[in-house]
């Protein structure tokens, strides 16, 4: 397996003048992302180089220096790649690559955005052949993908799901989809409205939102409400218009599924009555939330016990942990010396049933929904982290770094 060393050290033998190789130095950057499995590639140009780094398992990744003399020649080769505007470098710009550098599976998105020193841009790649579309694949907990599955096949309601960006919402929306569309094939019209629509699902039909044409996600579900569909992906809600829509969508035989901005499950219902949203319509449509987030998975092929520090250890409340054995990777050329190869969901499913309603409508406050949510026995993520933990899945660190409190403390910091 090829490493960031080694990358570097190539990256640095092709540091030529010539058009015909800076086509390959960019073609090889490409191409070296997508086998180390990386999710974004930055170019940034600093006070005298180009920093070139890689997004792996949801960090970032230092790969090689270049000298700052090539960023316009490198900058402008991917400008020609995403059809983007060459000479205007005084403005963000977002393209698509098309053409030049593709593979089967493989979409490179593109945004440039203008900095003192130059150009600063960013390489999205969505990998279709490392994505797991698949509910059974994204490690949920046995009880939570049950449960999910009950939630995904009622015919009306809406389900929301929430987390941070790239915590792994679409992919699960994703998931959700295709299980529907195998169960329901004959008789479901599903439709989906995204921005921007990151995979193509056969069977689905798939709406891009337009801004400059008006097309908003407002506007796109009102009128796809028209064409009678079963089930709706709505990309994300951001306003108050749109979740008033979708609300009412399902409450009137259709099954909806979206995401929120909030930091917990509990956390979107207070989300959705500061958008003035009346209770009752939330207590009535919703029929559950799911909160995730993605850990680190420690790498198989060094993997190894150790012993976390006792303050972690206390941090983390780990008295019911019933196994005395941790484990974390050592580091090795499989997962560019990190420990950690590949992502796993940890999530807290709250599936709303009258104890909550009857909360809902009392217009009870965050904690106290915290509270029910526990007596209705919601696994919070906290909880699926740790267990996650003891089956030797992540690390204790991992877990602490990913998890946040409401009040944007980590979990260390909480317990004090």
């Amino acid at each position: 397996m090829v490493n960031l060393t080694a990358i570097a050290g190539e990256l640095k033998k092709m540091q030529v003048e010539k058009e015909t190789q800076i086509s390959d130095l960019v073609a090889f950057l490409f191409q070296q992302a997508v086998e180390q499995r990386a999710s974004d590639i930055y170019l940034e140009p600093l006070d005298a180089v180009i920093s070139i780094r890689y997004r792996i398992d949801g960090m970032l990744h230092d790969v090689a220096e270049l000298p700052l003399e090539l960023q316009e020649k490198l900058v402008s080769r991917i400008k020609v790649l995403a059809n983007l505007i060459v000479y205007r470098r005084d403005i963000p710009q977002d393209g698509h690559i098309t053409r030049g550098f593709r593979e089967d599976g493989v979409d490179l998105r593109v945004t440039t955005f203008p900095t003192i020193h130059g150009e600063k841009v960013l390489i999205r790649i969505f990998n279709s052949s490392q994505v797991l579309f698949n509910l059974g694949e994204l490690g949920f907990s046995p009880d939570t993908e049950e449960e999910l599955r009950k939630l995904i096949f009622r015919p009306q309601g809406t389900i929301l799901l929430t987390g941070p960006s790239s915590s792994g919402k679409t992919t699960t929306i994703y998931a959700a989809l295709k299980e529907i569309a195998r169960e329901k094939r004959d008789i479901a019209n599903i439709v989906t409205i995204e921005d921007p629509v990151e995979y193509n699902l056969k069977t689905i039909s798939q709406t891009q939102v337009n801004l400059s044409a008006g097309l908003t996600f407002a506007r796109s579900l009102r009128s796809i409400l028209r064409q009678d569909p079963e089930v709706i992906m709505l990309g994300e809600i951001r306003d108050v218009e749109t979740a008033a829509i979708a609300i009412q969508a399902g409450l009137t035989g259709h099954l909806v599924i979206s995401t929120i901005h909030s930091g917990t499950a509990t956390g979107v219902f207070a989300r959705l009555i500061a958008m003035e949203i009346e209770p009752f319509l939330i207590a009535s449509s919703l029929s559950g939330v799911l909160a995730q987030r993605l850990v680190r998975v420690i790498c198989p092929k060094c993997k190894e016990s150790y012993q976390p520090s006792r303050a972690l250890i206390g941090a983390l409340g780990l008295k019911k942990i019933s196994s005395p054995t941790f484990f974390k990777g050592r580091g090795c050329p499989e997962c560019s010396r990190t420990g950690y190869r590949g992502r796993i969901a940890i999530t807290e499913l709250l599936t709303v049933n009258e104890k909550f309603r009857e909360a809902i409508l009392g217009k009870s406050s965050t904690t106290a929904l915290d509270k029910v949510a526990e007596e209705i026995g919601m696994r919070s993520l906290r909880e699926d982290g740790l267990r996650k933990v003891e089956q030797g899945i992540t690390t204790l660190e991992e877990l602490q770094r990913v998890i946040v409190s409401e009040e944007g403390m980590d979990i260390e910091d909480k317990q004090e």
